[in-house]
């Protein structure tokens, strides 16, 4: 089977979603961090492992998106090895989201 690896950095007003599909196809949204908007964009989706860094959103974020089937993953933001490649230098949601998407693949 296969999946779509997504990382998502999720924060109170918005959240920045990073999708690498099972085709290969890379994908960056930003979208509301409420109910319609995740729902909207992950409810037809293929199978998806999906890591998000642990917030105060993240909770019922991932309960939503495990709804639809989806196998989410809550990080715990200290756990250094899954930064290994993120820059020191400049910290975005972007480079983030990329980040939490590369940690889901195997192997990571």
């Amino acid at each position: 089977m296969s999946l779509d690896y997504i990382g998502i950095d999720v924060h109170k007003l918005s959240s920045q979603v990073f999708i690498l599909t099972s085709d290969g196809e890379l994908l960056e949204r930003r979208i509301k961090t409420d109910r319609v908007n995740l729902e909207q964009m992950f409810a037809g989706r293929t199978a998806a492992r999906i890591l998000i860094e642990a917030s105060t959103e993240s909770v019922w974020v991932a309960r939503c998106l495990e709804e639809p089937g989806h196998e989410v993953i809550v990080a715990d933001p200290n756990f250094a090895p899954m930064y290994a490649t993120r820059s020191k230098k400049v910290k975005t949601d972007k480079r983030d989201a990329r980040t939490l998407c590369e940690a889901c693949r195997p192997g990571a």
